[in-house]
């Protein structure tokens, strides 16, 4: 009888393919190593904003100024890193993310929360179906599957938004999921 092994992609240690993490270092198991700067590529290409709209790029800064969280540039964005339970944070990048099928100008909400394995995408996508806000993605960050937090919002919404509750909320939903895919690492 063959027995079927999965080497881990951080230790290559070979593990029973029932396995969940690797039995070396923990690594959930079908993932790639973590890379804490693949947030960089959160924001990732988007169309060309029409001249005729919004300034979506200036309403991303500012809607990152009202959270009263630590903000600075980032890609195409903006980084919002909010502090956390137990010393832990998690960033979130704000910025343009084209428009909608009606043609307004869509403001992206994006955090990672790490990288992809086969084994929770099923159970993310029926989470997806409970939350109110954000929702799971995967999201192609330096050439590999990361999971994420994504949430979208049209432009001219965004004065009626709770930026800093919004953020929150977000940051909190995606450092859920990164502490159980890294077992306790604050990574991003």
């Amino acid at each position: 009888m063959t027995v079927i092994t999965i080497a881990c992609a951080r230790c290559t240690r070979p593990n029973h393919a029932s396995e969940r993490y690797c039995s070396g270092c923990g690594l959930p198991l079908g993932a790639v190593l973590a890379d804490a700067g693949a947030g960089s590529e959160a924001l990732g290409p988007y169309e060309v904003p029409d001249p005729a709209d919004p300034d979506v790029a200036r309403q991303a800064r500012e809607f990152g100024r009202q959270t009263g969280y630590e903000t600075s540039p980032a890609g195409q964005g903006w980084q919002v890193v909010v502090p956390l339970r137990q010393d832990r944070k998690q960033a979130v990048y704000i910025g343009p993310a084209g428009t909608d099928p009606e043609g307004r100008p869509v403001l992206g909400l994006v955090s990672v929360c790490g990288p992809v394995n086969d084994r929770d995408c099923r159970t993310l996508l029926k989470l997806n179906a409970r939350i109110v806000e954000g929702h799971f993605a995967i999201r192609v960050l330096r050439g590999e599957e990361y999971f994420v937090v994504i949430q979208n919002l049209a432009a001219n919404l965004l004065p009626s938004v709770d930026a800093r509750g919004l953020i929150r909320r977000i940051a909190e939903l995606a450092d859920g999921l990164e502490d159980r895919l890294s077992r306790g690492a604050d990574i991003y």
